[in-house]
């Protein structure tokens, strides 16, 4: 599936299994699961697929940088709970650690390493090591991924370093399938999304009292 398809699905799935309950854990959330259901996607290694490698890169640093703007803004305390819940030394070591296998697995065939489960696990155990509260997030969003890309024609190594692949075959990565999976999971994501601020601030309580 293309990279914005795994993003949309990703953000709804996550939305919805995760359901935050205040505006600090919607943000936080949504920024991490749309890292977490593209990151796998920077193993493409043809030359012409470096580029949407890169625009995965892009949509990730987006993802972060969009979180950060809404902390700047609208001081929702997501610095202060980064802080509380870790240290500067902690953090710096879990991104480390994060960049390290993801320079390693952007060198492996493509879905092998970034697509298996030991991959799912190192990955998440770096976000939980950077702010626990987005590892639970990160984790749906990467697991949306690998489910996704069983549909396709593809093997997906998930027992990495094993040989053995698996996928189902039952779609192409850019056919029609993708364009509705999109669809859907835009439209979803974005209801969701909608929804749970209504339900955070009781705005629909709100205007019934207006």
């Amino acid at each position: 599936m293309l990279g914005k398809t795994h993003m949309a699905v990703g953000v709804a799935a996550g939305l919805v299994v995760m359901h935050p309950q205040n505006i600090q854990e919607l943000i936080v959330g949504t920024g991490t699961l749309a890292v977490g259901s593209v990151i796998s996607d920077i193993d493409i290694g043809t030359s012409d697929s470096h580029k949407e490698a890169d625009k995965i890169i892009a949509l990730a640093g987006l993802a972060c940088f969009a979180v950060a703007a809404a902390e700047a803004t609208m001081n929702l305390g997501i610095y202060d709970r980064l802080m509380r819940n870790s240290s500067l030394m902690r953090i710096l070591a879990g991104v480390a650690a994060f960049l390290l296998l993801c320079a390693f697995g952007k060198e492996q065939p493509h879905r092998s390493f970034m697509h298996s489960i030991p991959a799912l696990v190192l990955l998440t155990g770096c976000v939980e090591i950077i702010f626990p509260l987005a590892a639970p997030y990160f984790a749906v969003g990467f697991v949306s991924h690998l489910a996704l890309d069983l549909c396709n024609r593809r093997d997906e190594r998930l027992l990495y370093p094993l040989k053995w692949g698996l996928s189902f075959g039952v779609c192409s990565s850019k056919g029609l399938v993708n364009r509705i999976l999109f669809s859907v999971g835009f439209a979803v994501s974005a209801i969701t999304f909608a929804v749970l601020v209504l339900q955070i601030y009781d705005i629909r309580q709100l205007l019934h009292l207006l």
